[in-house]
């Protein structure tokens, strides 16, 4: 998909969308808001009088939501779903053709067995795409420490992920000191709020700084994460989940070839060997991409050069079972050259 310049600058600042869609059934609730509580956007919020979750936008944004299913995995009555598609129609973000389609069930058997929906068993399929599959985001976690000998474990998972040259470009950097975790999300809420507040801005100098921030910081920019902002205003600067354990991921900025992805690698690595072993995990990229403008969050880890932070991963006991099951995913587009 070729994009013209004029076409690259336009509509980098809230483009026309067409959002996900939000199916809930009232007579199946059990009250239990788990749903709002854990979705990482605050699109799902409780309405007290009519004792029920609605979704809401962002400005333009009609349904602020990223399409995670964590709010259909968790819910206990299976009431509600998130259906359709995410589209950005025109301008900078926007969706390529051959990513057009609504989200689909597991079907990893491809013609050799019955194709799986949200709620068919895992038979015969391996136990690590088992693993694969039932992995979920978690966000809710048990107030139950995580004893050195699991950690290590997980350590080890990331340790003997393979990298470019075998190099090993990587640091590892485990806090347990929740109130050390506090104060680093404090730390990235002040940046995240600042973005929040200019990308929400309606001046045309608003618009025209996000346009030129989006040139420079492509991905920083999308109105997904931006929606992701409005919760950690809500919750009063929590971007680590209260988790008990959070793990740091480096690279070495001089490692062989792309150290980023070697150590995202690692990352899966790790976070398949915790889902394995009965914990919860969830990726936290907002600590990573804020660090550069939050000096006093490198100082709190401890960490200089030659490093650089690529992402962090919470890490607990969930503190409510989801259901164990996939849910439906995105098309990818693939392309078959025989």
């Amino acid at each position: 998909m070729k994009q013209s310049i004029a076409e690259k600058v336009k509509g980098a600042h809230f483009p026309p969308t067409q959002s996900y869609r939000l199916e809930f059934d009232a007579d199946s609730c059990t009250q239990c808001r788990l749903c709002t509580e854990t979705c990482p956007t605050s699109c799902l919020q409780w309405d007290d009088e009519a004792k029920k979750p609605y979704g809401t936008g962002l400005r333009d944004l009609e349904l602020a939501c990223i399409g995670c299913n964590n709010c259909e995995a968790i819910c206990p009555a299976d009431c509600i779903r998130v259906r359709g598609e995410y589209r950005v129609l025109e301008g900078r973000y926007k969706t390529p053709e051959d990513r057009f389609g609504p989200m689909r069930p597991l079907a990893p058997l491809n013609g050799s067995g019955p194709a799986q929906d949200a709620g068919a068993s895992l038979e015969g399929l391996t136990e690590t795409e088992k693993v694969i599959y039932r992995r979920r985001s978690i966000r809710l976690f048990k107030n139950k420490p995580v004893s050195r000998e699991i950690i290590h474990r997980l350590l080890e998972a990331a340790r003997f992920a393979p990298s470019a040259g075998n190099g090993q470009p990587w640091k590892f950097i485990v806090v347990t000191n929740r109130e050390l975790s506090d104060e680093i999300d404090q730390a990235c809420a002040e940046v995240t709020n600042k973005i929040h507040w200019l990308y929400n801005g309606k001046q045309r100098w608003r618009r025209m700084a996000v346009t030129l921030f989006s040139l420079l910081k492509v991905n920083q920019m999308d109105q997904r994460p931006i929606s992701a902002m409005e919760k950690i205003k809500q919750t009063d600067g929590c971007i680590t989940w209260n988790a008990p354990v959070v793990i740091h991921l480096l690279k070495d900025k001089r490692g062989i070839s792309h150290p980023d992805i070697d150590v995202a690698i690692a990352a899966q690595n790790l976070v398949l060997a915790a889902h394995a072993l009965g914990l919860g995990t969830c990726y936290i990229g907002f600590i990573a991409s804020t660090v550069k403008y939050a000096p006093a969050i490198r100082k709190m880890l401890g960490f200089d050069y030659p490093y650089e932070l690529v992402t962090s991963i919470c890490v607990g006991y969930p503190k409510v079972k989801q259901q164990d099951k996939p849910v439906p995913r995105g098309p990818v587009p693939v392309a078959w050259i025989e």
